[in-house]
């Protein structure tokens, strides 16, 4: 169980020590007009952005399990259409990592699992993976890379 108690007391701890936050004027549309899809690995947390040199209020970050996106409307595409349209980014990097704990996961083995939990081979179809996707402009850069979550160092991949 969390201790929210001791949460609430880091946060008020952390608005005390910066005060000048409030003042940046940020707004929710990135300054840099960048969309990070990586994984939500906890390795990552804190880490990412910053060793890719960027900061607070320049770029969106858009977690998922093992960075992926498996269908033409699922909550990665509908939070990058709606960075692209609503909140103006203009490019797109996926970035995956070294020793993900998805890599021995397949989708056959995800879906053998639903299937061995009762869940309805009907639901499952509704997931099985597909990736296109008509509505992003034309334009829009889509790039990708590899991040070493023990050291931090990225490689950019050619897609």
């Amino acid at each position: 169980m969390i201790d929210i108690n001791g949460i609430i007391e880091k946060n008020k701890e952390y608005v005390a020590k910066h005060p000048e936050l409030a003042q940046k004027g940020l707004t929710s549309h990135p300054t840099k007009k960048l969309a990070i899809v990586t994984c939500m690995d906890t390795r990552l947390v804190g880490m990412l952005e910053e060793s890719l040199g960027f900061d607070r209020g320049e770029v969106i970050t858009i977690k998922t399990a093992g960075n992926s996106v498996t269908q033409p409307i699922d909550n990665i595409v509908q939070s990058l259409l709606v960075s692209t349209y609503g909140m103006g980014i203009e490019d797109v990097i996926v970035i995956g990592h070294e020793n993900c704990g998805m890599i021995d996961f397949s989708a056959e083995q995800f879906m053998e699992s639903m299937k061995a939990k009762g869940i309805n081979e009907d639901a499952i179809r509704m997931i099985e993976p597909g990736l296109h996707h008509p509505l992003f402009p034309r334009g829009m850069g889509f790039y990708g890379g590899m991040m070493d979550p023990d050291t931090g160092e990225f490689r950019y991949i050619e897609v």
